[in-house]
């Protein structure tokens, strides 16, 4: 329910950042580091002030856990993802939800934007990983058959390689594959 903030030298509480009505699954500050995004089992993305510690939006309209939110590279949206079986995006300005990403068969457990904004890529317990089209919302590719539930993924800062993580205690990495 709770995200605190620390101080690394000293060790201090800065703050706490109470607005979730259950646990709290992941958190992410802005590229600019001025806000925080944050997921819950409540269902809800906040987006909280560094500085105010205050709820600057929130995001509804997921209908399980969010595993996961994280800003796109440009901090104008949010993607985010869920127990629902579903990816989807937002809109910081607005808080609109702009697209949402049909295709896992199970939770979707972890996301992550491309470098350039113009791709995602979600992994789940349905044993996959895809890749997505920001723009159509379009799945453009799913990422070989997984032995095991895929619970992490990354991308690197060039934007050619995925690393995923999964159940069965493997990580691997991934060439880029479409072009």
């Amino acid at each position: 329910k709770t995200i605190r903030l620390w101080d690394i030298h000293s060790g201090i509480e800065m703050n706490q950042l109470l607005g979730h009505s259950r646990g709290v699954l992941s958190t992410q500050f802005s590229p600019d580091g001025k806000m925080i995004v944050s997921s819950s089992s409540d269902k809800i993305i906040n987006l909280w002030s560094v500085e105010s510690g205050e709820i600057l939006r929130q995001f509804k309209g997921h209908s399980g856990c969010v595993a996961r939110a994280r800003f796109s590279p440009d901090s104008k949206f949010i993607v985010s993802c869920s127990f629902d079986n579903t990816v989807r995006i937002w809109d910081i300005k607005t808080g609109i939800e702009l697209k949402i990403l049909e295709g896992h068969t199970d939770c979707v457990d972890d996301i992550q934007y491309f470098p350039d904004c113009q791709t995602i890529v979600s992994c789940s317990s349905d044993n996959t990983i895809r890749l997505w089209n920001v723009e159509s919302g379009k799945r453009i590719q799913i990422l070989g058959r997984n032995s095991a539930n895929v619970k992490c993924v990354d991308v690197s800062q060039n934007g050619n390689k995925i690393i995923s993580g999964s159940g069965d205690c493997k990580i691997q990495i991934w060439g880029l594959l479409y072009s």
